[in-house]
């Protein structure tokens, strides 16, 4: 199909000729559009379906997550200022808590778990890493809203099995 201009069309437009194979369901008064798009996806040895989360690039997740807790630093104890953040990039990089950590799951606004995080954040303080536990303060340094509810996960701490990596990890970390 050739396309015909007459008249000035202006500055910036332009014009292209779409094909459309195939149409569903028209409906010019629809104020609602779902596009399911199936496609076939990649798969691993054995025949089973990849997980998602196997095919994001988490590197711009795990930088967002460690200017996310940095911005806690002036919290931390004395002791652990200097290897604060080198700390968290082992955190994060611990299988069990890599397995949780970049998955959002229905948090808005966010790319990783951040009550996760929150309860990591706890569960250092416990081991003295933070020099007090303010979850008011907390919230209000990480989200600028102490009413945020990522507050409320600072009263909890990770599940024990987490726990337990995360002191290995704390155990074995030298400078």
């Amino acid at each position: 199909m050739k396309i015909e201009i007459e008249g000035n069309p202006g500055t910036g437009n332009t014009f292209q000729e779409i094909n459309i194979g195939h149409v569903e369901n028209y409906n010019p008064a629809a104020t609602t559009v779902i596009n399911n798009n199936y496609g076939t996806r990649e798969k691993k040895s054995g025949g089973k379906h990849q997980a998602s989360a196997d095919m994001v690039d988490i590197t711009p997740i795990r930088a967002e997550i460690l200017i996310y807790v940095d911005k806690l630093r002036i919290y931390v104890a004395k002791d652990w200022r200097k290897r604060y953040g080198e700390m968290w990039s082992g955190l994060v990089d611990l299988e069990k808590v890599k397995a949780l950590i970049y998955n959002s799951g229905k948090q808005e606004g966010t790319n990783f778990n951040r009550t996760l995080v929150a309860k990591i954040i706890h569960h250092l303080y416990d081991r003295g890493i933070y020099s007090k536990l303010n979850a008011c303060a907390f919230a209000y340094s990480l989200e600028d809203n102490k009413d945020h509810s990522v507050r409320n996960a600072f009263r909890d701490l990770p599940s024990a099995e987490i726990c337990e990596h995360i002191n290995r990890y704390l155990e074995n970390f030298v400078l």
